[in-house]
């Protein structure tokens, strides 16, 4: 096995370790610590990543409004549908379930008053924050950004190689 090899397979068994860590069959593992000892924002949790990860729709539809969301992009049922291949009812009976539990919140679109936009909630929010937290604490644990960084300066050392013998061969046609 070469050594790009080695490295990728150490950063995929590193991301595993990491990912475990965080999830155990979908579910984030109770540790109060997490949520700044506040048992009830917990349970809330729970219940949302226990929603999300019930079905993949579920689980692409809440991805991609926090994605948009951090992007700055706009959402609305007409992108998300395009995200994931469910029937437009489904899709809004997970937004409206989603609006129900306070972590989606729907507003008309300014810019054009037919459009409604899908936003997260502020509980939303900061469900994604304690996840990037945990997440960030349990790649740091495993190692992964040593290893990513292993990586990273292999594949510049080749591509500094590649350039070197480029200018070689040009030198050669000289």
């Amino acid at each position: 096995m070469n050594y790009k090899k080695y490295l990728e397979n150490n950063y995929a068994k590193k991301l595993a370790q990491a990912e475990q860590k965080e999830y155990y069959n979908g579910y984030l593992k109770e540790n109060i610590s997490v949520y700044e000892g506040d048992m009830e924002l917990m349970k809330k949790h729970h219940k949302f990543i226990k929603y999300m990860y019930s079905t993949f729709a579920k689980y692409v539809i809440h991805r991609n409004i926090i994605i948009y969301y951090y992007n700055e992009e706009k959402c609305s049922i007409s992108v998300l549908n395009k995200s994931v291949s469910i029937s437009r009812t489904s899709l809004k009976k997970i937004i409206y379930d989603s609006i129900e539990e306070g972590w989606l919140c729907t507003n008309i679109d300014k810019s054009n008053k037919r459009q409604i936009l899908v936003l997260p909630t502020k509980l939303r929010i900061k469900f994604w924050k304690i996840y990037a937290k945990n997440k960030y604490l349990n790649e740091k644990d495993s190692m992964l950004n040593q290893v990513r960084e292993k990586l990273i300066q292999y594949e510049l050392i080749e591509n500094d190689k590649m350039i070197i013998k480029d200018q070689d061969d040009k030198n050669k046609k000289i």
